[in-house]
């Protein structure tokens, strides 16, 4: 029966099918990192796996609390969105790897997730790639997680467990729109996906507003969507880390 159908109608099945399964994949790959989970991960044949405990942290779980933030930057730096020189490298109970800088945020963590970045673009990306990474972290109080958002949003958050995932990295940044009150930023990851070897690379862009002098997250996590990019990012984190 195929046979009767023309080389193009072909080739335009096939391109509908890939295009589908790729759709699929990066919905269940947004669910992963940014959606929260149960603490129970399904595994085949009807198979419970537990996630692996992770040491509770003692320090305050009550957020920034009434902390002030108060991170200089330089006039020449107040619109810049050049990586920090200072950056390191953590890792969050999902498993992502996430960078964090001295000088450009986070600058206080009272618990697990950091708090008070820089007020220009490279701030606003440091604090877009720490929420995509903590999202979900089993060691953060839903307090603490729900203090990384903005005030329009931080109501409605589930910040219940997300499943771990593994070798998955935040890999750059653009800055893909900046003010002073608000910022929109494309975090670029690198997933590996079940069965492969091989990273893939996808872009979250995440919007923040300045408020009580931090950057938030003004948008709830479920609402973004991941999308497959080919190039590299403006901003690069070296797998090695930066430069103090």
């Amino acid at each position: 029966m195929l046979s009767r159908i023309s080389e193009p109608v072909k080739r335009w099945w096939v391109f509908v099918f890939f295009a589908v399964v790729i759709l699929m994949l990066l919905v269940l790959l947004a669910r992963n990192i940014f959606a929260p989970a149960d603490n129970a991960v399904q595994g085949g044949a009807g198979d419970t796996v537990q996630q692996p405990a992770v040491p509770s942290v003692t320090a305050t779980a009550a957020g920034r609390g009434g902390h002030k933030c108060d991170v200089p930057v330089a006039p020449d730096k107040a619109f810049s969105g050049e990586v920090p020189s200072d950056y390191q490298f953590k890792t969050s109970a999902v498993g992502i790897v996430y960078p964090v800088s001295a000088s450009v945020g986070p600058t206080y963590t009272p618990a697990v997730v950091g708090y008070c970045f820089a007020h220009n673009p490279a701030g606003a990306a440091m604090a877009a790639a720490q929420v995509t990474a903590v999202s979900g972290d089993s060691r953060a109080s839903g307090e603490e997680l729900k203090d990384l958002f903005s005030a329009s949003v931080r109501e409605n958050l589930d910040m219940s467990v997300a499943k771990p995932v593994r070798d998955t990295r935040i890999a750059g940044y653009e800055v893909e729109q900046y003010s002073p009150e608000r910022a929109k930023i494309g975090v670029v990851v690198l997933v590996t996906r079940e069965g492969e070897s091989k990273q893939t690379a996808v872009k979250f862009t995440v919007p923040l507003v300045w408020e009580n002098d931090d950057w938030k997250v003004d948008v709830n996590p479920d609402a973004v969507e991941p999308v497959l990019v080919t190039r590299v990012p403006g901003q690069v984190f070296k797998a090695n880390g930066g430069k103090s």
